[in-house]
């Protein structure tokens, strides 16, 4: 009988072992419609909106541009959380998003949920998205007029 009683109790203990709760994420970024231009794609992620798109990121990635079309950019051991992500194809590895002489953008860029501003980048609300699992996420970049101009 005391066998059996420490078998019941070591089975019970067997049934409720769960895994343990997770408390970081990964975020794959699939980034669409690079261009081949070379450069390198950058992806920042924020969580503040009075940093969003430009300010202090809390994590980012870069990828070393070897061909155009689609690119994927891992980001790991993000807590749960609100986030909008922004992503550059900093063509000509300046670290800057360089615009022309109207203040429109030469290379290109785009924003998680494909949010797009009126005159500029998206507020971080339309932007923003929750983590609270290991997620993917698409942008398509955009490469607005005279982005094709190699000369910058």
């Amino acid at each position: 009988m005391k066998y059996l009683i420490t078998l019941l109790i070591a089975s019970f203990g067997i049934l409720n072992i769960s895994e343990p709760v997770k408390d970081e994420f990964t975020l794959t970024v699939t980034v669409e419609g690079v261009q081949n231009k070379g450069g390198t794609i950058l992806v920042g992620l924020f969580d503040d909106s009075g940093e969003f798109p430009d300010g202090e990121m809390i994590d980012g990635a870069e990828y070393e541009l070897r061909s155009g079309g689609s690119v994927e950019i891992v980001i790991e051991n993000i807590p749960a959380g609100d986030y909008a992500v922004s992503v550059l194809h900093d063509a000509n590895d300046n670290g800057d998003i360089d615009m022309n002489d109207q203040g429109m953008p030469l290379e290109g860029f785009g924003f998680s949920n494909n949010a797009m501003g009126e005159m500029g980048p998206p507020d971080f609300d339309a932007a923003a998205f929750s983590i609270d699992e290991d997620m993917e996420i698409e942008v398509t970049l955009l490469y607005m007029a005279g982005a094709n101009d190699s000369s910058h």
